[in-house]
């Protein structure tokens, strides 16, 4: 019996410590959501497959011009801030972890996140999809197509209306003149030639 005894004095303190460790991890665990469907499925609550889906929606402040804010959810829709707005959610990983979180769902996109929201200093994980733009094709530019009789000589044409001397050609003396089509004639020239 005395020997009972001593095990039970030994052991004991074991036990309650065996006890005491049993029950902070179930503390532990129980904080960080998984298993028992700790999250209530609110703006950056965690979601997934243990701890349940998102709410259907949340009321936020929107997001500033430099697109980047951690979650700042509104205290009620009614709250009487006015900047309020309402915005559907989404369970997706954050960019820097595998734990799952309810972000803002894209105004442009509901079936991707908002990019762009932070919840507990991270984004959502996955790419970005960008938004379409419109993009200006630039047509070829027009060629310039030369018009015979306007006085002016432009590619293709030998003459627009002007003559010049047939020395100027090697044909000898005598006038070049330009034709109806603005080609050279070279009948008045002395030697025979062709421009």
């Amino acid at each position: 019996m005395g020997q009972t005894r001593l095990l039970i004095e030994r052991y004991g303190t074991l036990g309650l410590l065996l006890v005491a460790i049993a029950a902070a991890s179930a503390t532990i665990v129980a904080s960080c959501g998984s298993g028992g469907g700790s999250s209530d499925g609110a703006l950056c609550q965690q979601c997934g497959d243990t701890d349940g889906p998102c709410q259907d929606n949340a009321f936020i402040f929107p997001r500033p011009a430099d697109g980047v804010i951690d979650a700042q959810p509104c205290p009620t829709p009614s709250s009487g801030l006015g900047s309020c707005i309402e915005v559907g959610l989404i369970c997706r990983r954050k960019s820097d972890s595998s734990q799952q979180r309810c972000f803002p769902r894209s105004a442009t996109d509901p079936t991707n996140p908002d990019f762009f929201y932070r919840c507990d200093g991270s984004r959502p994980g996955g790419t970005a999809v960008p938004e379409p733009t419109d993009t200006v094709t630039p047509s070829p530019a027009a060629t310039a197509q030369p018009i015979c009789g306007n006085n002016i000589v432009e590619a293709g044409e030998q003459c627009d209306g002007n003559s010049v001397a047939c020395s100027d050609l090697g044909c000898g003396s005598g006038v070049v003149t330009c034709n109806i089509n603005c080609t050279f004639n070279t009948l008045a020239c002395t030697i025979p030639c062709s421009p």
